[in-house]
């Protein structure tokens, strides 16, 4: 990762919460992704970027609070997506990835709650739903990630704590 010519600013995306931006000097970040899972959604075209922190599978009907839009898979899927439609996106140029989805709680907790692998099937599940493509993902693991995308170009990068990070 190299910085631009512009100073780079990070915007955390905590859990539950996401971001769209079009300004080339932010970074969008999910910290601490362990069962999460973090989606970024890029459009080249209308140059806007996008991240969700995902928290849980489903919402069963439950609507998330304005406070956390992004904390289902489902209702984060169809958030982040409502916000790329509305800024003129066109779903087919979309780029769209996802990390984490972690058994970071211990392999009896995995074994039994599998809640990092849900997140992932639920995102997978919604965006197929919407007739959308995952381009890429780095899924799974017992390390907890971060998830960075720089707004001006949509690279995104994952890291865990003892590793570097690497373009998704």
């Amino acid at each position: 990762m190299t910085a631009s010519a512009t100073a780079q600013r990070k915007v955390p995306v905590g859990i539950g919460r996401l971001a769209v931006s079009r300004d080339p000097a932010e970074v969008l970040v999910a910290y601490g992704l362990g069962s999460c899972v973090g989606i970024t959604i890029f459009d080249p075209e209308g140059r806007l970027s996008g991240m969700a922190h995902v928290l849980l599978p489903a919402s069963d009907g439950r609507a998330p609070g304005p406070r956390e839009p992004a904390r289902f898979a489902d209702s984060a899927v169809d958030a982040l997506l409502k916000h790329f439609i509305e800024a003129g996106s066109v779903k087919r140029r979309l780029i769209v990835k996802i990390a984490g989805g972690g058994s970071v709680l211990g392999s009896a907790n995995a074994q039994k709650f599998k809640i990092g692998e849900r997140n992932a099937e639920a995102i997978r599940e919604r965006l197929r739903h919407h007739g959308i493509s995952l381009v890429n993902s780095e899924l799974g693991g017992v390390k907890g990630r971060t998830l960075e995308m720089y707004v001006a170009s949509g690279k995104t990068f994952v890291r865990t704590a003892t590793s570097p990070a690497t373009e998704l």
